[in-house]
């Protein structure tokens, strides 16, 4: 399951349709844009998914079911559009990022920037719905929820679960192709559920050269966690 596989499925199939009806774009338009965006998602993420405050964040959003609709329910873009915003700035970190991003699949797809900037947030909460959704398909929803626990706890993610060669440490280890495995049954159940939430940031899609040397320069904006507020 890739990024571009939870875009393509999400609304019955129809996410990107409703996309372009509710921007004005046609069909192609909106697949160019959102086949430029899906890159950047998957940067941002695989980015995020190695600083464990900001890790925490994306858990806990997930693990809300509060986009939810705009993965499974067609018609649901502008509800999208609302919930996307707070889940758009937790995976790219800053309006500055942001900005970089909109400019970046602009470039890469012809379409507006304006249209591009109404289309992120809607993109990134059918994208955080359709991961829950992946998530709960494979049995995670409980290490999920599990995870949040984890994030809310004093001291976010990164005391509850360890730092550096701990708990946490085995975790992101695993992630990023680490061999070390916790012995504990449940800290096993958390790196495996970590790691199956990680292989779905790939994005799925095929970027050009330009388009990749364009998203390693926009990568810059990425050098701090993002916030996990």
């Amino acid at each position: 399951m890739t990024l571009n596989d939870i875009l393509q499925g999400a609304q019955c199939g129809k996410a990107v349709d409703n996309l372009a009806a509710r921007f004005g774009l046609t069909s192609a338009q909106a697949q160019a844009a959102t086949q430029a965006m899906i890159p950047a998602f998957s940067l941002a993420l695989q980015h995020l998914a190695s600083h464990p405050e900001a890790l925490g964040g994306l858990v806990s959003e997930l693990a809300s079911g509060a986009h939810a609709p705009s993965f499974a329910e067609p018609g649901q873009v502008s509800v999208g559009e609302a919930k996307g915003a707070a889940a758009l700035e937790k995976v790219f970190g800053s309006p500055e990022a942001i900005r970089r991003v909109v400019d970046h699949v602009a470039e890469a797809s012809g379409v507006s920037p304006a249209a591009i900037q109404g289309m992120a947030p809607a993109v990134a909460s059918i994208l955080f719905g359709g991961l829950a959704h992946a998530m709960a398909g494979e049995g995670g929803a409980g290490v999920l929820a599990e995870l949040a626990n984890a994030a809310a706890a004093p001291g976010g993610l990164g005391s509850a679960l360890g730092s550096g060669g701990g708990f946490l440490g085995s975790i992101v280890g695993s992630i990023f192709g680490g061999t070390h495995q916790p012995a504990n049954p449940q800290a096993a159940a958390l790196v495996a559920g970590l790691a199956s939430l990680s292989a779905m940031f790939v994005a799925g899609v095929q970027a050009s050269q330009a388009q990749q040397a364009s998203l390693g320069a926009i990568a810059q904006s990425f050098t701090q966690p993002p916030p996990t507020a």
